[in-house]
């Protein structure tokens, strides 16, 4: 997928840690998903309004691809970027990218398409209208 051209109204900061490094001094290519479920949450309660509650995930990843662009350091200020960018009749497509918030260097994109699951049974169904219109209302901000 090319971020090129969506506009991202979600940024969400996020804190990197020894951890998160490799051996070759870099953050580990794993640690980027860790960062963009970060994300996600931050933004589906910016989305709804509602803090995310972790026991009542109402979407779960069935497709994810990530590109790697440049490697990130420990120190430098990284951020996420999501939007929402399409909808299927049970699924919605999501765009992420990492960035260096100094430079706006682009560490990796991502694309992942997202299952909406009840969160009792965690059974697919339909995307409600509500989630819909409240995503279509947060992307359509200036």
């Amino acid at each position: 997928m090319d971020n090129e051209n969506i506009r991202f109204n979600c940024i969400t900061d996020v804190q990197l840690r020894l951890v998160d490094l490799d051996t070759m001094g870099h953050i580990n290519n794993a640690v980027y998903f860790n960062l963009m479920d970060l994300a996600k949450s931050d933004y589906f309660s910016k989305v709804t309004g509602v803090p995310q509650d972790p026991n009542r995930i109402s979407v779960m990843i069935v497709n994810i691809n990530c590109n790697f662009m440049a490697q990130t350091f420990f120190h430098e200020p990284i951020a996420v970027r999501t939007a929402t960018v399409g909808f299927g009749d049970k699924s919605m497509r999501i765009a992420q990218e990492v960035f260096n918030k100094e430079t706006g260097e682009v560490k990796c994109s991502c694309s992942q398409v997202l299952v909406y699951v009840d969160p009792d049974t965690h059974i697919p169904e339909r995307v409600p209208d509500r989630w819909r219109q409240l995503t279509q209302l947060y992307e359509n901000q200036q």
